[in-house]
């Protein structure tokens, strides 16, 4: 009998605590997928490296002709176009790596769960089965981004790239407030990994998902 698994794209703004939500997630029958990691696997490759370095100038590489991720940071969010050049590079090779992971897992019927950033922003969104879009109030994810020594134009830059926080909640299958307490949002992601094992069973039996189901 083939595999079955529901993919489902965890994103929200920075800050929101995508992998809080995605560490209360995961658990058997679960796998989650950190689109950021492959992303910094994939910089490590010598053919993006070479590619990134002929489209943005390698003054994005350190001393030992690595990218310094610092620096690309820096300059893609601070520039749209630098931006969707990287993307264009970085995106193709972290989604063959995201299929690939999905493919070796080798569960006859799991979850899926990819976190990442800008999936609606990229188009991504129609990727997956299911969405769960991670909010908190921009002050709280403000104090977040301080307090692992982000800079206030480092913060502004990356909150400036991405969706409104209203317009990506909008977007959501499921919705998981983390601007309340730990245990608020534990109560939250509970249910919602209730409904991500109705939605495969659902799949698996065959069934067409429903449309929304904040």
């Amino acid at each position: 009998m083939a595999a079955t698994t529901l993919r489902v794209g965890l994103t929200g703004n920075i800050g929101a605590g995508k992998s809080t939500v995605a560490g209360l997630l995961d658990g058997p029958g679960f796998m989650i997928i950190d689109a950021d990691r492959l992303g910094h696997m994939v910089l490590e490759e010598d053919e993006a490296r070479d590619q990134i370095a002929t489209q943005l100038g390698t003054g994005i590489l350190d001393a030992t002709g690595r990218i310094d991720r610092r620096l690309l940071g820096q300059l893609v969010f601070g520039d749209p176009a630098a931006r969707k050049q990287l993307e264009a590079i970085v995106h193709p090779r972290i989604r063959a790596a995201e299929a690939a992971r999905v493919d070796a897992w080798g569960m006859r019927e799991g979850v899926a769960i990819t976190e990442a950033a800008l999936l609606v922003e990229t188009g991504g969104r129609d990727r997956y089965h299911r969405l769960v879009v991670v909010s908190a109030p921009a002050r709280a994810r403000i104090a977040r981004l301080a307090a692992r020594g982000m800079s206030k134009t480092d913060v502004e830059q990356r909150m400036a790239a991405q969706m409104p926080d209203a317009d990506k909640a909008a977007t959501a299958d499921y919705l998981v407030d983390n601007g309340g307490s730990p245990a608020e949002t534990a109560a939250q992601v509970a249910t919602t990994r209730v409904h991500l094992l109705e939605d495969l069973r659902a799949l698996c039996a065959g069934l067409s998902l429903p449309s929304r189901r904040q």
